[in-house]
């Protein structure tokens, strides 16, 4: 059993490492141009997270980016939407962590006719990724102390992947589209082998709005489950995209300056840490680049994120490299 808990340490501070039921994000949406709102996600240290919703106001109807985690943000997006009077139109996830997709059940069930549209990538996780984390968690349970948190905060993720196939998407996005979806044009694009196999971000080009998902995230790119030069290469297409503001999956909107300054700290990341250079150095840099985005109280949690990240999923030769590197169609 004690190989299980190793296993699913690996899989990720941010997606398999589960805490307590307890949410601390702010439940408040905020128009960040003419028809966007953005319910901001949280990502800290001993909380399950949740990514940013973006909610798309059309002339026909709403049309929300990503569904949080399933707990208290997707209430307060599924309430968003109901005292808005508008219908809802569709519902998009940019890319299959659970911190993304964990509301798409409780969507169903309030609008069981929902159009779900992401990368097909989604649906392979749930068979491969989220399955084996599911079938570990199983095996893991009933060694636990039964009124211990471990187990309390295991269990919470385990009841959380089991609602699989409620997850999934209903509308495959396999490449770069236009869709019109509660009457406002959104143009579609995929990111293969980045963040995960395959990210979708969305650019409204009525308001010069991109929503990248995870292809960016504060304080630090979160690594889990991505290609560092397939990423790499994906934040260059982003550059050349006529954006005024850039929605990321977590942390606040950014300008173009901002969004530049981290691309190029992404890429002295790399560079630094899969050379000769002392891991520590990297993340000095990083936090150096970086410090006019990144909170004074997030600091330590970066610093701690980083230092697993590129011993784990950076350094050539890591296991999470040779993992989501290797097959850019490897699902699980």
């Amino acid at each position: 059993m004690h190989a299980i808990r190793i296993a699913l340490v690996v899989l990720g501070l941010i997606l398999a490492t589960p805490a307590l039921p307890e949410e601390s994000g702010n439940n408040t949406a905020r128009e960040i141009a003419p028809g966007i709102l953005v319910l901001p996600g949280q990502l800290q240290a001993d909380h399950s997270p949740d990514g940013n919703s973006i909610i798309l106001r059309g002339s026909e109807g709403l049309t929300i980016i990503d569904s949080g985690r399933g707990g208290e943000h997707t209430t307060a997006l599924i309430r968003i939407v109901k005292d808005s009077g508008a219908p809802l139109a569709a519902l998009i996830n940019t890319h299959w962590h659970l911190d993304h997709i964990g509301g798409n059940a409780r969507f169903r069930q309030t609008w069981p006719n929902l159009h779900i549209h992401a990368h097909p990538s989604l649906d392979a996780a749930l068979a491969g990724f989220h399955a084996d984390n599911r079938k570990q968690l199983e095996l893991l349970l009933p060694t636990l102390a039964r009124n211990s948190p471990e187990r309390a905060r295991y269990a919470a993720e385990l009841k959380l992947l089991q609602l699989d196939r409620a997850l999934a998407e209903t509308d495959r996005v396999t490449g770069s589209t236009t869709l019109k979806l509660g009457g406002r044009t959104l143009d579609v694009h995929v990111s293969p082998h980045s963040v995960t196999e395959g990210d979708l971000w969305i650019f409204d080009p009525q308001t010069k709005t991109l929503i990248a998902g995870d292809l960016v995230t504060l304080p630090v790119p979160l690594f889990d489950t991505a290609c560092p030069e397939g990423w790499r290469d994906a934040l260059e297409t982003l550059s050349r995209v006529d954006f005024k503001l850039l929605v990321p999956g977590h942390g606040a909107p950014m300008t173009r300056p901002a969004f530049e300054s981290y691309r190029s700290a992404f890429g002295d990341l790399l560079t630094c840490s899969t050379g000769a250079a002392d891991k520590h150095l990297c993340i000095d840099a990083w936090m150096s680049d970086m410090q006019a985005s990144i909170a004074s109280a997030d600091a330590p949690y970066a610093r701690r994120l980083l230092d697993y990240y590129i011993e784990q999923f950076i350094k050539t030769g890591s296991a999470g490299r040779k993992r989501w590197c290797a097959d850019p169609g490897s699902g699980s």
